[in-house]
Formats: C-alpha cells, sequence, structure tokens
C-alpha cells in the first residue's frame, strides 16, 4: 500500500494539480493507496506518521524538499518507507537519487524501485535527509527565492535571488567546532550535509556520499565580491572546492555559534536562529529509489 502526502501548494499548485494523474495511474496499477492532502504547515509530519502506523509501507511525499522534510519526521522510527514525487521549486533531493521527474515513472520507482538505506541529519533535534543545511549568503538567498517562486521555478528562483542578494551581503562572525577542530570564521558561505544539490541544481557539496558515515562541510570566509563571482558560477558544476578560498572538511557533528540570530536553510525550510548543532545520523531512512 501506498501513502501519498501531498502539499498542495508545493511548486505553485502542481503538487494539488497532480492528485487526478495520481488516481488515474494507481487504478491502472491496481495498487492499494490513499491521498493525504496537507491544509497546514507541518500537518505532512503529522498525516505521515498517521499512514506509517496504519500499516502503509511506502509513504509518499508529493512536493519538494520541505514536503519531504515532514515525511522524513512523520515516519521516523516507523517501518514505513519513504517515496518521492518530485513537483516541488527544487526537488534537489529526488535530484541527486535521479528520481523522474515524469509522474508515472516516479510512482514506478515506488512500485518496483529498489530500497535504499542512506544516513540523514539531525539539526538542533530535527531529523532531516540530510540535503544540505546552509547559512551565509546561500540561505540569505532562499529568504529572498520565497519571493519569486510564484514567477519562476527551478534553478532560475535562486539565480534570481542571488542577484538581489548578492551586493548588499554581509558576512556573519561565527565560531564553527567540527568534532575535535575550532574555527573562527566571517562567513560568506557555509553548508554541511550528506547530499550534494542546493537551491535547484548547484552542487554545493560534490563529493557527498550519503553512506559513508560523515557530513560534508563547506566554508567559505570573507571574501571580496570580484572573487565571489569567480566562485558562483563553478559551484553549478560542484569545481569551486578546487579553489583556495573554499575550505572543505568531513566531520560527525558540526556546531556554529553566531553572533546573532540568521537565516538557516534545512532542507528547503527556513529557520531563524543563532545557535547550530548537525550531526549525522547512520543509516537513518529507507528510501525507494532507482
Amino acid at each position: 500500500m501506498i501513502a501519498f502526502i501531498v502539499n498542495p501548494v508545493a511548486g505553485g499548485g502542481r503538487a494539488y494539480r497532480k492528485i487526478p494523474e495520481i488516481r488515474r495511474i494507481m487504478k491502472k496499477k491496481l495498487i492499494d493507496y490513499k491521498i493525504f492532502i496537507t491544509k497546514y504547515a507541518g500537518e505532512g509530519k503529522i498525516l505521515a506518521r498517521k499512514a506509517a502506523l496504519s500499516g502503509f509501507k511506502v509513504v509518499a511525499a508529493v512536493g519538494g524538499d520541505g514536503t519531504v522534510l515532514e515525511v522524513v519526521n512523520g515516519i521516523k522510527g516507523t517501518q514505513a518507507i519513504l517515496g518521492i514525487i518530485p513537483v516541488g521549486t527544487g526537488n534537489d533531493f529526488a535530484r541527486f537519487f535521479h528520481i523522474p521527474k515524469k509522474l508515472e515513472k516516479a510512482i514506478d520507482v515506488l512500485i518496483m524501485g529498489n530500497i535504499k538505506i542512506i544516513d540523514g541529519a539531525v539539526i538542533n533535534d530535527i531529523l532531516t535527509f540530510g540535503n544540505i543545511t546552509s547559512t551565509g549568503i546561500a540561505s540569505e538567498t532562499a529568504a529572498m527565492a520565497v519571493r519569486f517562486k510564484k514567477f519562476l521555478s527551478g534553478i532560475w528562483v535562486y539565480l534570481t535571488a542571488l542577484l538581489n542578494v548578492l551586493f548588499k551581503y554581509k558576512p556573519y562572525s561565527v565560531k564553527i567546532r567540527m568534532d575535535d577542530k575550532e574555527l573562527n570564521r566571517e562567513i560568506t558561505i557555509f553548508a554541511a550535509g550528506v547530499l550534494s544539490y542546493y537551491g535547484g541544481g548547484l552542487k554545493l557539496l560534490p563529493d557527498a556520499d550519503p553512506n559513508d558515515g560523515y557530513l560534508d562541510v563547506m566554508i567559505v570566509d570573507k571574501i571580496s565580491k570580484i572573487k565571489l563571482l569567480v566562485l558562483l558560477p563553478l559551484v553549478l558544476f560542484g569545481t569551486h572546492t578546487k579553489l583556495k578560498i573554499v575550505e572543505v572538511y568531513r566531520a560527525k557533528k558540526v556546531e556554529i555559534e553566531a553572533d546573532r540570530e540568521v537565516p538557516v536553510t534545512v532542507d528547503g525550510e527556513i529557520l531563524y536562529i543563532k545557535n547550530l548543532e548537525i550531526k549525522v545520523e547512520k543509516d537513518a531512512i529507507k528510501l525507494c529509489t532507482l
């Protein structure tokens, strides 16, 4: 049995418009299913847990990375397997695992795909699927991107937002502790996670591996706007980590203490916090994938 947790506003309403097609495909495939539609932020977690405890084998997030975050926390500690129907703005989780955008092919993955066990991350006691947690110019851009999601999609949302943030951004003073290492930095970019993509296709952590038991960490200290303009195009291809201005680490636990409350992105959601703790959780999520 498959439960579909639909975020009706995801992808500018695309998730809601997919419901009739989901019904048609599932009827054709003769698979038992149920559709749950969220009415408010956070209800995806409640509905996902209800579905998991009711015996649904697969609980599928129909939406973007924020919807996946809610479903992951809903099925935590149950036998349910996470499924993805990627119809959000960024879909970075689905991109990493090459989950098809075409609806019927994505549903085929839920029915006939492989089950992969992957690492997650616990961020201030919230389990995430470990895509990327970021602060600095990346999170400022994500916060700005909310304004453009009604008019644009995919990577264009984030590139447009980035242009609006770029020249007025001021770095944050932060203390970073990674396992037994401590750093003081004025952050232009900070990112940590177990997967690679951010912002609809930006390859911030190109070497991330969701099965190695570590967080990949990337830091860019305070740099000039000219150097930043050189750096940013390289992020599209994941080649920025070859630059000397980019610091790359691996750790099981990362703590950040900022000099003020700052925006932090967590798997498609934006939090405003001063202290951040990220820990890898080995083999935390069962996923339907290719």
